[in-house]
């Protein structure tokens, strides 16, 4: 029985560096078809690669990146838990891990994993700003906006991370701090329409509405599908008694809208008819017959 047991650990020896050389392989084989684009190819060599050796952890983690680029949030969140099981002490993988749980609406879950990786890198602003982010929406306002200012000291220069704080700061009525944060946010980054829309909402808080209209209006010059921004510009353009204009956005909501929100919708009919507008979307204008 010895004899058996000596002869079968040592044909476990010979084969384990084996299945290990196999798995390095198509690994290898799955990182060349992920740099030419061969986005399946890679998934399927990667998966063959943690099949040979389940504790490959920078397998699990190209995976990762894989199914999160193919939103597939739960095979992500799978991938990097089996990476982090293995490379403990990664903060970029925790992020991704954290990341994967917000986007899987796992928020416990995704502040555990953010934590875990602030506590390897305390100084990585986006670490600290996702954190942040996770924080208010679980609703703890104050932790949040700690974060986000750290953030904020640690890369002054990216307009996202002042937009992140601005939306914490309003969440706790902190109007005139949050009205500077996105004022920074749209100097830094002019051309993000989401910018322009949270420093909008802002000052129509603040009964600013002059300039609430001029922040809306870059808000949809940017992004003119946005129906939302249509729908608080006809009200901020109500306000300052430039009716045609609040007409006008009034009828591009309802042919975004598409009664999609049914009780906007009706109130934006109610505001039309109010001020003399027509109570249906512009007709779309065909394009003359070619001869």
């Amino acid at each position: 029985m010895r004899s058996f047991a000596r002869i079968l650990l040592a044909l476990t020896l010979a084969v384990a560096p084996a299945y290990a050389e196999d798995a390095d392989a198509l690994y290898k084989q799955g990182l060349a078809y992920k740099q030419e684009g061969k986005t399946e190819d890679a998934i399927k060599k990667l998966e063959a690669a943690v099949a040979a050796n389940p504790r490959h952890g920078m397998a699990w983690s190209s995976l990762g990146n894989l199914y999160k680029q193919k939103q597939d949030m739960p095979k992500a969140v799978k991938a990097y838990e089996m990476a982090t099981a293995v490379i403990k002490k990664d903060k970029n993988l925790w992020e991704n891990l954290g990341m994967a749980y917000y986007r899987n609406k796992q928020l416990d879950q995704a502040l555990g994993a953010l934590k875990t990786a602030a506590e390897l890198d305390p100084k990585d602003a986006q670490i600290r700003s996702n954190l942040g982010t996770v924080k208010r929406q679980k609703g703890d306002i104050p932790g949040a906006i700690a974060d986000l200012e750290m953030a904020v000291k640690l890369k002054p220069t990216d307009g996202g991370y002042h937009n992140n704080l601005g939306v914490a700061l309003r969440h706790a009525k902190r109007n005139d701090d949050a009205l500077k944060s996105f004022q920074k946010a749209v100097e830094l980054s002019p051309n993000d329409p989401g910018f322009h829309f949270n420093l909008a909402t802002v000052y129509r808080r603040k009964e600013m509405f002059e300039e609430a209209s001029v922040a809306y209006e870059k808000s949809v010059g940017l992004d003119p599908g946005n129906a939302e921004a249509w729908f608080d510009l006809g009200f901020v353009y109500k306000q300052i008694r430039q009716n045609d204009k609040a007409i006008a956005a009034f009828q591009k909501f309802l042919e975004l809208n598409k009664g999609k929100d049914g009780e906007a919708d009706k109130r934006v009919k109610d505001e039309l008819g109010s001020l003399g507008g027509d109570k249906k979307p512009p007709p779309k204008t065909k394009p003359p017959n070619k001869k």
